[in-house]
């Protein structure tokens, strides 16, 4: 039974304003959808001071960092997300992954010539980061960071935005440290305008609203991008990854295409500057 002590009510974070329709529920919390931009969230929701303590202490039990690791799928992803992003802005430079995790990506990146570094508020995740690949991870979110402006070329997040509580001081935070001329802001997200997610509604697997706050869309992301001064906004192309190539794969890879091209994909990812 949820603790509704444990909730906080908010407005729109786009619009500002509380005109919403209910979508569903579950797991005891109820997912909305905004009257007038469409983002769908949930409201109210677990408070940020719980979410905080369990992103600090639990969300990386060894079991997980070992899965992680050992997951080819994971590399696959990660290579296929630094292609896109060299493709969007090859002359690489500083790096900032935002919730980097275990620093999967952070340590692939060095490979392909960037110059990383990395904030998670996990204490497990940050240590095994600085510990197994020596990287420049700090355990912290962006205010804590304090990172001086205009510190980095690219800001990567990737399925970390749909858990930030207040996100119009973390965008403009991330505004702030990016190079404002030519640095690229990466987020990619669970597509709450998916295929899947129309058709399974409360059932689609990307919804588990304790921690996942947000189900935005191709037409909601980035307009709350625009509102903190990303106005070149390009919605990225990602793709199918798998192991092993046959014809089963080509077939989905395939699928999968099709349905990013008319943003039905099951995410979405963007480039904004």
């Amino acid at each position: 039974m949820m603790n509704t002590n444990n909730l906080e009510h908010i407005d729109c974070p786009i619009c500002e304003q509380d005109e919403t329709e209910l979508l569903f529920d579950k797991d005891s919390l109820s997912v909305v959808i905004c009257k007038q931009c469409q983002l769908r969230y949930v409201n109210p929701r677990v408070s940020r001071q719980t979410l905080e303590a369990e992103y600090t202490e639990t969300y990386y039990p060894p079991d997980k960092v070992e899965r992680i690791r050992t997951d080819s799928m994971e590399w696959l992803q990660m290579n296929e997300r630094l292609t896109e992003l060299a493709e969007q802005h090859p002359s690489k430079g500083r790096l900032l992954d935002v919730g980097c995790g275990i620093g999967t990506f952070l340590h692939l990146s060095r490979e392909h010539g960037w110059e990383p570094c990395g904030i998670d508020p996990s204490k497990s995740g940050s240590a095994f980061a600085q510990k197994k690949y020596e990287l420049d991870v700090q355990c912290a979110d962006i205010f804590e960071a304090d990172f001086p402006s205009a510190s980095f070329d690219a800001i990567t997040l990737y399925h970390v935005l749909e858990h930030i509580p207040e996100l119009n001081p973390f965008l403009s935070e991330l505004r702030r440290v990016l190079q404002p001329e030519t640095g690229t802001l990466v987020i990619e997200v669970p597509n709450g305008e998916s295929l899947q997610s129309r058709l399974q509604k409360a059932d689609w697997p990307y919804v588990h609203p304790h921690d996942h706050l947000y189900y935005f869309s191709a037409h909601s992301l980035p307009k709350l991008l625009r509102k903190h001064g990303f106005n070149n906004v390009m919605l990225g192309r990602p793709k199918r990854v798998s192991p092993t190539t046959n014809l089963r794969f080509a077939l989905r890879q395939a699928a999968t295409a099709t349905l990013v091209r008319f943003h039905l994909g099951t995410v979405i990812r963007v480039y904004a500057s």
